[in-house]
């Protein structure tokens, strides 16, 4: 059988809906039905798809890891290429003896056309009296200082994650490129590290995850097996995660 099969016949013995499912997993039901379908790796990202199978399978009691090893994984992306190295071009030298012997000749005569413009044009101006101009006077005008207006607080976004109060947060981070983290989970520091490319990363907390990433366009992340929209990412890689929401990190806060 199918990925896709093993999962609607699992559900089927349990005497299960998928609207039963969704409500006790909190995965949309339309991701549900392309699971079942063997579709879901043409909707999103395979980071995704790994995270929506293995708490399917979970809940299911199926073996989650020999469900990722039966899928049809695209090929990885080739490695970035080495940056285009530029050959300086040679500039041609100059024979500044030749153009000094080119110059040579015509230097008396530039020499005197130049006295002849300093008589003509400044010596006169010397001579000429000062008139000074008074320009007239400009009515002043009040000061008047510029009115501060004070910045709104960010609104953190809110997420499509339904949280109990007694569940705990649990937050994954998976790395498409190489970048630097940091991670502190309730006020307590619990990573400080550099991701390698394809690293997937699981952190808990009961109320808070305070998060910083060199690369935040870099990363994928998910709270409780749900995925954090990109937008809400792009805090300049300094973010707050909460039950509430994702917001901007403040720069005294971490």
């Amino acid at each position: 059988m199918t990925v896709g099969e093993q999962f609607q016949t699992a559900r089927a013995a349990r005497g299960l809906s998928v609207s039963d499912v969704s409500l006790q997993t909190k995965i949309q039901p339309w991701v549900l039905e392309a699971i079942e379908s063997n579709r879901l790796l043409d909707l999103m990202s395979p980071i995704y798809v790994k995270g929506f199978l293995v708490t399917y399978a979970k809940f299911l009691r199926l073996d989650h890891e020999a469900i990722v090893t039966q899928v049809a994984w695209p090929a990885p992306e080739p490695e970035e290429e080495e940056p285009v190295k530029f050959t300086p071009v040679s500039r041609p030298r100059i024979d500044l003896s030749a153009l000094w012997r080119t110059l040579r000749p015509a230097l008396p005569a530039a020499a005197w056309v130049g006295v002849i413009a300093a008589l003509v044009v400044i010596n006169p101006l010397r001579w000429m009296p000062k008139l000074t101009v008074s320009e007239p006077s400009r009515p002043k005008l009040a000061s008047v200082s510029p009115v501060r207006e004070t910045p709104a607080a960010p609104r953190p976004e809110s997420l499509d994650v339904v949280l109990r109060s007694s569940q705990p947060l649990e937050l994954t981070v998976t790395a498409n490129r190489s970048t630097w983290v940091r991670v502190r989970a309730d006020g307590k520091l619990v990573s400080q590290q550099w991701l390698r490319r394809g690293a997937n990363e699981i952190w808990t907390a009961s109320q808070q995850f305070e998060l910083v990433v060199a690369h935040p366009s870099q990363v994928e992340l998910m709270l409780n097996g749900q995925a954090i929209s990109p937008l809400a990412i792009a805090h300049h890689g300094r973010l707050a995660i909460t039950r509430q929401g994702v917001g901007p990190l403040a720069d005294d806060q971490f």
